[in-house]
């Protein structure tokens, strides 16, 4: 019998949200996967955590939480161990949301499967369909407003080309630079890619982009959003300082300025996905893929002003902006 039955005779015998693990006073198991301790799972995580702890089925939930500390051998530990636990599980970012996944559909169980910090599910197999999920899993997308980061990057004097600087092993990374260049192209604006294979080539990679380029693109790349703080020394270093463009507020340190979801809200929204399947009942076709709908804009004028770039007043002058 798979799980999802189980739950089923569970939830007619003990009525409310009964768990199908027996093992908590009839409360339902929630399996939480963090691939990392990067700030934007972090917040993705405490978002969702939050959330869950101020809704209508706090009282009939246990939650359960796991870091792979950006290991791959933690994280199919931890999927296995948490699949086979839980009743629902949700995994923050790619490599967490695949591995929860892989863990429920090897095992046959019919629990849901939820994800934020993701930004191509299709392309990571997690789902066939965004607006109708056809399996186990459906969540948020951390897919930032790419177009408009673009945008606020050619407001700065003298932007003619931009460089995407990201992992390229990483999938999500490679999507999102793909993304800016069709953009780019259809604005005219020259580009070029400056990929690392690991955080160790950051400093030398970056030293190396030629000097025709003035600003340089980050996309939601968890391999430069951890080494950051290499960005920062790196353009420091260079006679010509860059324009950073990051796509996630965590970044900000640094970047020029960063404009990307929030990812705290991103959390939210997975965690109301969850009380929708827990609570209401909804069926993973009744509940599309979501785009996280809350951005943020950040200004890094301090370090901007140390490198001697100016930051254009219409940005400045965004409302909601924050500066440092």
């Amino acid at each position: 019998m798979k799980k999802g039955a189980l739950c089923l005779l569970s939830a007619l015998l003990l009525g409310g949200l009964a768990s199908c693990n027996g093992n908590n006073n009839g409360k339902k198991e929630i399996g939480v996967l963090q691939f990392g301790s990067f700030p934007a799972l972090e917040n993705a995580k405490k978002g969702f955590v939050d959330a869950l702890k101020e809704s209508v089925i706090n009282d009939d939930i246990n939650i359960v939480i796991k870091n792979a500390d950006a290991n791959s051998g933690n994280n199919a530990t931890m999927a296995s161990t948490l699949a086979s636990t839980s009743d629902l599980v949700y995994g923050i970012a790619t490599p967490s949301a695949k591995a929860l996944k892989s863990s429920v559909d090897s095992l046959g169980f019919d629990i849901p499967v939820l994800f934020a910090a993701v930004t191509n599910p299709k392309g990571a197999a997690l789902v066939d369909n965004l607006e109708a999920p056809e399996g186990n899993c459906t969540g948020v997308v951390d897919l930032g407003p790419y177009e408009q980061e673009l945008e606020y990057a050619t407001l700065f004097d003298g932007v003619d080309k931009i460089s995407s600087f990201f992992t390229s092993t990483e999938v999500n990374s490679v999507y999102q630079a793909d993304l800016a260049e069709t953009w780019m192209d259809s604005h005219h604006i020259s580009h070029r890619r400056d990929t690392i294979s690991n955080a160790s080539e950051i400093k030398s990679k970056f030293a190396a982009i030629p000097d025709d380029v003035d600003a340089v693109f980050l996309p939601t790349d968890d391999t430069v959003a951890d080494k950051i703080a290499l960005i920062k020394e790196a353009n420091r270093e260079r006679v010509k300082p860059l324009i950073i463009v990051g796509s996630d507020v965590g970044m900000i340190e640094g970047c020029t300025f960063a404009l990307g979801v929030d990812f705290y809200k991103c959390g939210v929204q997975a965690a109301n996905l969850a009380i929708s399947i827990l609570k209401d009942g909804k069926k993973m076709n009744e509940l599309p893929v979501e785009r996280c709908d809350v951005n943020q804009l950040m200004l890094n004028r301090t370090e901007a002003t140390e490198l001697g770039i100016a930051i254009p007043q219409a940005l400045l002058d965004v409302e909601g902006a924050v500066i440092q």
